[in-house]
């Protein structure tokens, strides 16, 4: 059973899961600055095996196609990843800061 931590927002400070900017990083992730200028990397079979479709997470192995996004776009309430295989990932920004897994938000130092 995975635990996902959300942030709540705090009264008078930015939206904890609102993004500031979304960019790639490098070749192999897309990178969010969020208001709170937390910086979260996500590595693009992570997110992958993250979509909220159920199918991705319990497939054995990724296809190179099924790693590498062909679109990123930001909407209002989610990130849409548009894979290079065609299927589309929708992350709800709140799910997608979740699903963090820097050292701060995995309980490290």
């Amino acid at each position: 059973m995975t635990i996902k931590k959300l942030s709540i927002p705090l009264l008078g400070q930015p939206d904890p899961n609102v993004p500031a900017d979304v960019h790639l990083v490098g070749r192999y992730a897309i990178g969010v600055t969020w208001a709170d200028q937390h910086g979260s990397i996500y590595p693009f079979e992570h997110l992958r095996r993250s979509c909220t479709c159920g199918l991705c997470a319990t497939t054995e192995e990724v296809a190179p196609a099924a790693a590498w996004p062909k679109d990123v776009a930001r909407e209002a309430e989610a990130l849409q990843v548009t894979w290079a295989d065609s299927h589309v990932s929708r992350y709800p920004y709140p799910e997608l800061r979740a699903i963090c897994r820097c050292a701060g938000c995995m309980g490290g130092h």
